[in-house]
């Protein structure tokens, strides 16, 4: 059954996820460079909120913010790649046992047992989720000097 030290576990995992997810918007929105309207001459049209970068945009801005060769930028692309086909089907599989979750009534039989065993695999996959990030920065760092990580790690500061 669900009990309080799953219960705080269980919030201390979603907020783990929650601040995974704030640390990638944010990585995101820093190598995001602002660019000219027009690029040789030809208009370029904006990405919707929304878009997610795919791996080889995310490598290109990296190697731009930090001076990536372009076997290191290709290697940060496939990197990327990888990682994120196996970030993208933890993503889904946790959604989906979120959607199961809040489609649950109180009023159901079992309804308590659905929630605890739900829950459990949402820790899980949060876990899981929480790993791969880890082993995708990890695989980038390794690719890295240490000067490029320094980089990478020091904050972007706004621009005037």
């Amino acid at each position: 059954m669900f009990n309080h030290k799953k219960a705080g576990m269980m919030g201390v995992i979603g907020l783990s996820a929650a601040i995974i997810t704030g640390v990638a918007v944010s990585a995101y929105a820093e190598t995001k460079s602002p660019q000219s309207d027009v690029v040789k001459g030809q208009a370029t049209q904006e990405a919707p909120m929304n878009a997610v970068p795919s791996h080889e945009q995310l490598a290109s801005r990296m190697a731009q913010q930090l001076g990536l060769d372009e076997k290191t930028q290709l290697k940060v692309s496939d990197l990327f790649e990888k990682d994120g086909k196996a970030i993208r089907k933890i993503q889904e599989q946790l959604q989906t046992t979120q959607m199961e979750l809040s489609s649950l009534s109180p009023s159901s039989k079992d309804y308590m047992d659905k929630v605890d065993d739900l829950a459990e695999k949402s820790g899980e996959l949060t876990e899981d989720l929480t790993i791969a990030y880890a082993k995708n920065r990890a695989g980038l760092y390794a690719l890295l000097t240490p000067q490029q990580i320094k980089k990478l790690e020091t904050p972007a500061q706004p621009q005037s």
